[in-house]
């Protein structure tokens, strides 16, 4: 192993994440990628048993899916930003994302903090890593 992947290797390894989605098997697939890839995940199907069970300033990133029966990726992300206004957060969607009420949390995140479900493993790795490593959140950029 050369020196660079090396060092991406060891990057990687402290990147701490945080994955919400209410389907077992993608959670459990997002789970298995990600630590094969280096980070380390806590998961939950279940948006209220995560907001619970959240550590502060613990997480480079969450990422969540939009539509759960419970509580939805969009009033989970307004709750985990009262618990920890600089944690960085993405989405996931299978279908088509509608702006309405949530409009003031697609004005503030780029567009590449949402993330279009099936995606490819390399794929995911690829968007996760630029998000971790992405400078400071421009508000209203796209």
């Amino acid at each position: 192993m050369d020196g660079e992947k090396r060092h991406k290797s060891r990057v990687l390894m402290s990147r701490r994440l945080l994955v919400v989605d209410d389907e077992p098997d993608i959670n459990t697939t997002l789970e298995k990628v990600l630590e094969q890839n280096g980070f380390k995940v806590d998961s939950y199907d279940c948006p209220l048993v995560a907001l619970d069970n959240f550590k502060p300033c613990y997480y480079d990133l969450a990422i969540l899916d939009i539509k759960m029966p419970e509580m939805n990726g969009f009033s989970c992300y307004r709750e985990f930003k009262k618990l920890d206004k600089n944690l960085r957060i993405c989405f996931l969607t299978a279908g088509e994302m509608y702006y309405g009420v949530y409009s003031d949390i697609f004005s503030s995140l780029p567009v590449n903090y949402f993330i279009r479900k099936p995606i490819g493993n390399e794929e995911l790795i690829k968007r996760v890593d630029e998000i971790i490593n992405d400078g400071p959140i421009q508000i209203g950029s796209k």
